[in-house]
């Protein structure tokens, strides 16, 4: 069981000039299904904030551990 916390969308200059609030994150599972994850307060994530859910497949923990997005708090 896993816990990430959300830092925000790197600096993508020339592309974007300010990125939009994250109101959804998709993950893929190990049994090809699409894990959704909806922010529980506030209606967005917001850097530094906890996504509030406890992961516990591993391919969703490896891909949230190699997406600089986020960080594992547990």
């Amino acid at each position: 069981m896993a816990r990430f916390k959300y830092l925000g969308e790197p600096a993508r200059p020339g592309f974007v000039k300010q990125m939009g609030s994250t109101i959804k994150i998709r993950v893929q599972q190990k049994d090809g299904t699409t894990l959704e994850l909806l922010p529980k307060v506030g209606g967005k994530f917001t850097p530094g904030q906890d996504i509030g859910y406890d992961i516990t497949d591993e391919r969703a923990i490896r891909h949230l551990e190699s997406d600089t997005r986020y960080e594992r708090i547990s």
